[in-house]
């Protein structure tokens, strides 16, 4: 399984991981602290943090809403075989979906069908659909990929500055051929094609940090001032870490986020959590695990832009799988 290792015996998990290897989508962390920083308590804290998550997220598998997509299961699996191998985790039953009721919140998913307002070419393309990713899974490359497949160009020539950003899809200002919201209504589920974009736990912990919270840079970015008090708040007064604040701004250096993590987790208070630090499981499968998805791929997948297409598109060209189908 590459940089992660998992072998269940009962429910005992043993994992063995190196953090510095590259995981899921081929990308090695860089910086100064991150080389530094391979020592075995890093991949104990990584490791506490990451276990839950994929413990309880279950196996992506491909599923078809409709006979028509049946055709595509052999070269659109490809994507979510590679997912499931790095998200050895038993299966909720399907039962545990919602797909019968209403979700007590808005999901961070987005029910997507062709504006109604008006009519061209590409609307008449569209589908109706159900599209979710993670927060530091892709989710700017997915959508700005989806921007060029329902609006016919891309995103870079609307010279657009947010926010609203290209990821609020219901944003009529950009997205002018969708009509968009959050899903809280799953009984239609089965009816619409799904896609769900996933990244490596640990990849996607180590991503969060450099870019919210991290120490390892002189300049101040974003999130410091936000999600810091935010993650350490959610660590209660129990917790013995407090922010670095030498550089003018709170942050927090790999090891004590690590910690505060698993001091979140801890306590059962993962769900609070800010959506670039929620697990995966409590995000887009939340309310559907992902063997009911119709694709469940990451951003590196080497079909996840053609299977982007057969799941928005009424009739997608899924013949030249493998030939330009990724997204990067």
């Amino acid at each position: 399984m590459g940089a992660l290792g998992q072998r269940r015996v009962g429910d005992n998990i043993s994992v063995t991981a190196n953090t510095t290897a590259p995981i899921l989508g081929g990308r090695r962390s860089s910086g100064s602290t991150i080389s530094k920083l391979v020592l075995p308590a890093i991949g104990t804290l990584v490791m506490i943090v990451a276990v839950p998550m994929l413990y309880n997220m279950p196996t992506p598998d491909l599923q078809t809403s409709s006979a028509q997509k049946q055709k595509n299961d052999v070269t659109v699996k490809k994507d979510t075989n590679v997912a499931a191998s790095e998200y050895e985790s038993p299966k909720r039953e399907e039962g545990d979906a919602k797909t019968n009721q209403k979700a007590a919140e808005p999901s961070i998913a987005w029910e997507v069908v062709p504006a109604a307002d008006h009519m061209d070419a590409t609307i008449a393309e569209l589908k109706p659909a159900t599209l979710c990713t993670c927060a530091k899974c892709g989710s700017t490359s997915l959508w700005e990929e989806l921007f060029a497949i329902v609006e016919g160009k891309s995103f870079k020539s609307m010279n657009y500055t947010g926010p609203p950003w290209i990821h609020t899809l219901s944003n009529k200002k950009l997205w002018t051929n969708i009509e968009a919201k959050r899903k809280t209504d799953w009984s239609n589920f089965k009816d619409q094609d799904s896609f769900a974009l996933i990244r490596d736990p640990k990849e996607r912990i180590v991503s969060a940090w450099k870019s919210k919270v991290t120490c390892d840079t002189d300049e101040e970015i974003l999130g410091h001032r936000m999600f810091v008090p935010q993650l350490l708040k959610l660590a209660g007064p129990s917790s013995n870490i407090t922010a670095r604040t030498d550089k003018g701004f709170p942050c927090l250096d790999l090891s004590e986020y690590l910690t505060v993590l698993s001091q979140i987790h801890a306590q059962g208070r993962e769900g609070s959590l800010n959506e670039h630090f929620l697990p995966q499981h409590l995000g887009c499968f939340k309310d559907v695990p992902p063997s009911m998805w119709t694709v469940v791929t990451t951003i590196s997948g080497p079909n996840a832009l053609c299977s982007l297409k057969s799941v928005v598109l009424k009739s997608a060209n899924m013949s030249n799988m493998d030939d330009g189908c990724k997204m990067i």
